[in-house]
């Protein structure tokens, strides 16, 4: 009994002592000189009593209609009028001017003579808006609202309605919600209704659909409250738009603890667009609202005690490289330099409201440039809206994608998935060296949006770095922020979607530490509280994310020990679940102190989120202050010593400081090329630190030679103590690790050797089993066997599945994967291989196949699944299991499979090798388009390959991804027991003997089949890799636009198909001329061993990446033109869609050369001969009105001469095939040329009188 008091008394002791030092911490707050607020959106700012009571229900901030309008309101037009910005002096045109302008429009509806040639007002009107204004019988008098008009679709987003259904439907449902249908008018007023309005944001004009302030004023009850509205339409309608500001109840007050359950996860649409929608249609028409909102923001920064001293908004760089915005934004500025023409507007009594208090605002204030981080699809089986699932079946391929990123910028190449971004950097550049001012208000960059499915940075891209780099000349502290680790998709361990959390939290980790290692200094985290999750929980060592995770538990404080993060708690309680806020930890984000990072706090959104006061209801505690308050309250902030290191921090963290920077060429960063050997090459494998640790341990003895392979891992690694012994399979392991190392650097073999033998001397004593590996001699084979594996497995090829054959002790193996981004469909490849396997009749097979996801409800993979299951029952067969793995559907099981050998995803819950043993620990991770076979396959390997009985079986590459065709045709090729040479049976594999192509190939004996070059052409190759891939049929698209020789075009590439034998399949767009000029000199049309030479295109290089192999002979030009306009090669391509028509762009285009230029250039009769394989083609389609006209197209492009029909005719009698064209023309069955319906379409285009001559010379020829 007396221990139980003696208890009671120690925690009451321990509660009274926590309470006493919390108080203490609160006096300390107060008396704090000011706070620095670092997180904060601007257009996320202002609670829903801002907007509804302060502006919405305020007439004279949004007068009506009528009241602008009014004959005795010429004032308020004036000085309420559109903002219209003067480009030329970057300065908003005076009030009366402006006034004037929509006079003039009022009175006489269209642009007057005056105007048409003035600049801004001839460009406010453009000829789209014109023709809308016809369309609706929009007249400017009539139409055009001074008031501010919420479109219908902002209206959508701000009542949370699904945006997929028909408008009409949608805005039934608005009305629904605001209770129009309730009033005895609705029939007859009409709320919705198409208007002129003036976009101020944009600066023109344009016509929405939608309603005005003064009706949705009316809707929800004016200036009453609403506890003090009766009628409940207009108190529902109220809580609905309070709704649309602040995540609040349904009814529209404070949430309840169940309505955060519908706000937490749902970052979209719940946060972001539902509560910015109808801000947009304010501050898009009234840029003096947005105004009006900065300065309320500041007056609650400098009315909350300690006060706000310091601030950085995160705006839109939309917005921001937009100089009349910069300019509105830049008015309460403390520095009166950066003050813009719309402070000179507000002293002149214009938006009187913005007038007062002005001098009171000391804060000092800058602007972060917010970048959206979505980007399009990486895969082109997945959808812009499928990014979660894409991460989730295929966490290797987004990682993989992010490491090209890291190895172009490394190498200043063009981003491949930032190009949207770099597009709105492009126009952030512009203003940057042409406003003095942007520099000094701008500040930093903001990496946002919804992280969810797109964890990558697109600030990791070349054109961002360089971009900081610039900057900070000006501003040495320039900066980026990222928003990270906030809304990450948290997956029980235990569960197999843990490696979406795991892989997401990746990226995420190593875009922060490649932006460190690019720009060492102010960088900062928005949020990062998900990494405190990641540190607390249990790694399970035999998942392959577990390599991921234990590098970022392992590297985590050398990483972010010197990042803040931006700490957001009421952000944070709104927007996240307790799991990721890791809510049982006694101290917020222990993990994150323990690791040592600096972390600050900031509201993130003081407005949607609202921060009006502290939990404990303290005077003057609103808004940053109230954050310090309640992290004091919550022990998140326990002692005097973290207030003041985190207000310290804070300040320290700023990306600007007070005083004006001097103009000085000052960059703290070192901008040349990292050493390559540090440089990130796409193909890697993540080791698992433990690994590095024994391999660390194990070269402490070794002599100190310089080693590459260790200097890199010692660079990116920190190193640990390792406890107990290191067995045989770690060091083969460290073996395989150092073989790949080089491999994926091209380094060569002799590197390799040199480096292996440093590293692993043989020892004096080795079991007999693994002599052959531990001594010298097993260098050679480690190095054969990774090779294989590179050049089967890890490939990194577009649209190229994985495939090896292994043999270990009389047993076979068969790793193989699908093509990546075959997802929807059936898996052609991985099936095919598998029955080909089969059919060897080779005994005792075991099969390891993987494809990211499978379809159980398509038939083909079900009868597939069958044929195999049948094959596998036939007595004679020697397969003994076949395993198929996927990402997804681990449960899922097919009950027809009858053979009890067919295993899909065999044993879910553990991860098991090949021989069906459990994988204890996975020491690393492939990362290439197939990295769940080639991380089960070095495993494997290290497990088996110190076997007498172990070799990888020589598998040659198919055809088309072994030819770089802009490269000259030398290639190595491994020979097999005979005495032929190499070129022989290089040609007899690929069954290419006797082709244009073997006539031009040299082959030498090498270790593997592959095309050889120089190894300065590494990165050349990998550039184009790594880029867009142009079908030959889209080319002409692609570089429609610029300017370029479109004959020396078809004569590069019929001369490949001609000449080589080759089909021109896949094209890529260099950008940089400058960059690439050297290879011109090596691989331009002067090599006559080169199939597809590099094309220069205006300022780009055209190459050519793929080739397929064409085995018909071409003995005539036209038919390789014929070819190439029909991108049809047989026998690859089965016959064309006789539905379709592809003639139109390639065709058109050859047939605008002319005839004479054409056979000039070809030969004799060569337009002839082409144009009779386009018409007399025609008998093989099936004729639509559309496919008509395609035709009828090419018809007037070929003999847009007339004299054209005389040669034509003159070659059709000398070839005999007049009877067959005129067949064809005459044919009147169903879809035919000669059908009625046909000839209705024909008789209403010039090619009918083209059609009548033609035949009607024809058949005086054949009369003749």
């Amino acid at each position: 009994m007396a221990t139980i008091q003696c208890r009671k008394r120690k925690r009451k002791d321990s509660a009274d002592e926590q309470e006493w030092n919390t108080a203490n911490l609160l006096k300390s707050l107060q008396k704090k000189e000011g706070l620095c607020e670092l997180h904060t959106h601007l257009l996320g700012m202002g609670n829903a009593s801002f907007w509804v009571d302060t502006i919405l229900t305020d007439r004279r901030i949004l007068p009506t209609q009528d009241h602008f309008m009014k004959k005795n309101q010429s004032s308020l037009r004036r000085d309420l009028g559109p903002l219209i910005w003067n480009d030329s002096i970057q300065q908003f045109i005076g009030s009366e001017q402006v006034f004037n302008f929509f006079g003039y429009l009022s009175s006489h509806d269209s642009l007057l003579p005056e105007y048409k040639d003035m600049k801004p007002f001839c460009d406010l009107i453009s000829e789209e808006f014109e023709k809308k204004k016809d369309h609706h019988k929009l007249t400017y008098k009539e139409n055009f609202s001074y008031d501010v008009v919420f479109s219908l679709e902002n209206m959508v987003k701000g009542l949370g309605l699904k945006q997929n259904q028909p408008r009409d439907m949608l805005q039934c449902v608005i009305e629904e919600k605001l209770g129009i249908y309730t009033r005895s008018d609705w029939n007859h007023h009409f709320f919705f209704k198409y208007w002129i309005i003036f976009n101020a944001r944009e600066q023109k004009l344009e016509i929405i659909y939608g309603m005005q302030a003064a009706d949705l004023r009316m809707l929800i009850g004016e200036t009453k409250s609403i506890d003090k509205l009766g009628n409940t339409a207009k108190r529902d309608a109220r809580a609905h738009i309070i709704n649309a500001f602040s995540m609040m109840n349904s009814d529209g007050t404070e949430p309840r603890s169940v309505d955060f359950h519908s706000f937490r996860g749902a970052f979209t649409p719940e946060f972001y667009p539902r509560r910015f929608a109808l801000k947009d249609s304010l501050y898009t028409q009234r840029l003096d609202l947005l105004v009006y909102l900065l300065q309320h923001v500041l007056h609650r920064y400098s009315t909350c005690v300690p006060p706000v001293k310091y601030c950085e908004f995160s705006v839109g760089c939309g917005d921001l490289t937009r100089p009349w915005m910069l300019d509105v934004l830049s008015t309460f500025c403390i520095r009166e330099e950066l003050h813009g023409s719309f402070k000179s507007l507000i002293d002149k009594n214009c938006f009187p409201w913005l007038k007062a208090s002005t001098s009171e605002l000391k804060v000092d204030y800058r602007f972060l440039a917010g970048f959206n981080r979505q980007i399009e699809p990486i895969n082109d089986s997945y959808t812009p809206d499928e990014a979660i699932p894409f991460l989730f079946e295929a966490p290797h391929f987004v990682i993989h994608a992010l490491f090209k990123e890291f190895y172009l910028t490394d190498n200043q190449k063009p981003t491949l998935l930032f190009r949207k971004q770099v597009q709105q950097l492009k126009a952030m550049k512009t203003q940057k060296d042409t406003n003095p001012k942007f520099l000094d208000l701008v500040v930093g960059l903001d990496a946002l949006g919804d992280e969810l499915g797109h964890p990558c940075c697109p600030f990791v891209a070349h054109e961002f770095i360089e971009f900081v780099r610039d900057a900070r000349k000006h501003n040495r502290t320039f900066g980026v922020r990222i928003h990270a680790a906030e809304n990450a998709p948290f997956i029980r361990p235990d569960l197999p979607g843990y490696r979406l959390f795991a892989a997401h939290m990746y990226i995420l980790y190593r875009c922060i530490d490649f932006l460190k290692r690019k720009l060492q200094t102010n960088i900062r985290v928005g949020h990062g509280i998900a990494f405190d999750k990641l540190l607390s929980i249990k790694n399970y060592k035999f998942r392959k994310s577990s390599v991921l995770v234990a590098q970022m538990k392992r590297d985590a404080k050398s990483v972010f020990s010197e990042i803040p993060f931006e700490v957001n708690i009421t952000s944070n309680f709104y927007l996240l679940g307790g799991a990721i806020r890791n809510v049982k930890k006694e101290k917020p984000l222990s993990n994150l102190y323990d690791i040592e990072v600096p972390v600050v706090l900031s509201t993130d959104n003081d407005g949607i989120l609202p921060i009006d006061r502290c939990d404990l209801g303290h005077y003057s505690h609103h808004s940053l202050a109230a954050e310090y308050c309640r992290a004091i309250v919550t022990r998140f902030i326990s002692k005097e010593e973290h207030l003041d290191r985190m207000i310290q921090t804070s300040f320290n963290s700023r990306f600007a400081h007070s005083k004006p920077i001097e103009r000085v060429n000052w960059v703290n960063q070192n901008t040349s090329h990292y050493n390559k050997d540090e440089c990130y090459f796409p193909t890697d494998i993540i080791v698992h630190p433990t690994l590095l640790d024994m391999l660390f341990k194990s070269q402490a003895s070794v002599n100190d030679r310089p080693s590459v392979f260790l200097q890199y891992y010692r660079n990116i690694h920190s190193e640990s103590n390792v406890e107990g012994p290191i067995t045989d399979y770690d060091k083969i392991m460290m073996r395989l690790l150092v073989a790949f190392f080089y491999l994926m650097r091209a380094r060569p073999y002799k590197e390799f050797k040199e480096d292996y033998e440093n590293l692993f001397p043989p020892p004096s004593e080795c079991k007999h089993r693994y002599k052959e590996i531990f001594t010298q001699e097993g260098c050679l084979k480690i190095y054969e066997v990774c090779k294989k594996v590179h050049s089967y497995l890890m490939t990194d090829t577009p649209n190229r599945g994985a495939y090896m054959e292994v043999e270990v002790d009389s047993e076979y193996y068969l790793f193989c994967s699908e093509v990546p981004n075959n997802r929807k469909s059936k898996p052609t490849l991985l099936l095919q291989n598998i029955k080909e396997f089969m059919n060897k009749r080779i005994k005792n097979i075991i099969i390891f196949s993987f494809l990211s996801s499978i379809d159980e409800n398509n038939n083909e993979i079900i009868e597939n699944l069958q044929e195999i299951d049948t094959l596998l029952r036939d007595p004679s067969s020697e397969v003994n299991k076949v395993f198929l793995y996927t990402n997804t559907k681990k449960d899922l099981v097919f009950p027809f499979l009858k053979s009890g050998k067919i295993f899909i995803n065999n044993k879910p819950s553990m991860r098991t090798d090949a021989t069906e043993d459990e994988i204890e620990s996975v020491l690393l991770y492939a990362i290439c388009p197939h990295s769940s076979v080639v991380t089960s396959c070095i495993h494997f390997i290290a497990k088996h390959i110190h076997k007498k009985g172990f070799a990888i079986k020589t598998r040659h590459v198919d055809f088309r991804y072994l030819v770089i065709p802009f490269l000259p045709l030398n290639f190595g090729f491994t020979i097999e027991g005979t005495s032929e040479n190499p070129k022989t049976q290089f040609l007899q594999h690929f069954h290419i003997s006797g082709t244009n192509f073997a006539k031009e190939v040299v082959v030498r004996e090498h270790d593997a089949c592959e095309q050889l070059y120089e190894r300065q052409y590494n990165i050349l190759c990998a550039d184009i890799r790594y880029q867009k891939q142009i079908e030959t049929k889209d080319l002409l698209k692609e570089i429609g636009k610029s300017k370029f020789d479109f004959l020396n075009l078809l004569r590069i590439l019929c001369g490949s198909i001609k000449n080589f034998s080759l089909w021109p399949a896949f094209f890529v767009i260099l950008n940089d001329v400058n960059e690439y000029n050297s290879y011109t000199t090596d691989f331009g049309n002067n090599n006559n061993n080169i199939p597809v030479p590099i094309i220069q295109i205006d300022q780009h290089f055209l190459i050519c990446s793929c080739v397929n192999l064409y085995e018909r002979r071409h003995d005539k030009w036209s038919s390789c033109l014929w070819s190439l306009a029909t991108s049809w090669n047989p026998p690859l391509n089965s016959v064309n869609n006789p539905h379709a028509y592809p003639y139109v762009t390639w065709t058109l285009k050859i047939f605008e050369i002319g005839r004479e230029k054409l056979n000039k250039e070809f030969g004799v009769d060569t337009w002839e001969e082409l144009l009779t394989k386009v018409l007399l083609d025609g008998d093989q389609r099936a004729w639509y009105s559309d496919t008509v006209n395609y035709w009828c197209d090419v018809i007037e492009k070929a003999f847009r001469d007339e004299e054209n029909v005389h040669f034509f005719v003159e070659f059709l009698k000398k070839s005999d095939q007049s009877k067959k064209l005129l067949a064809i023309l005459n044919d009147g069955g169903r879809h035919k040329l000669g059908n009625q319906w046909q000839l209705d379409v024909i008789e209403k285009r010039q090619a009918k009188q083209i059609l009548n001559k033609l035949k009607e010379t024809m058949e005086q020829a054949l009369i003749c």
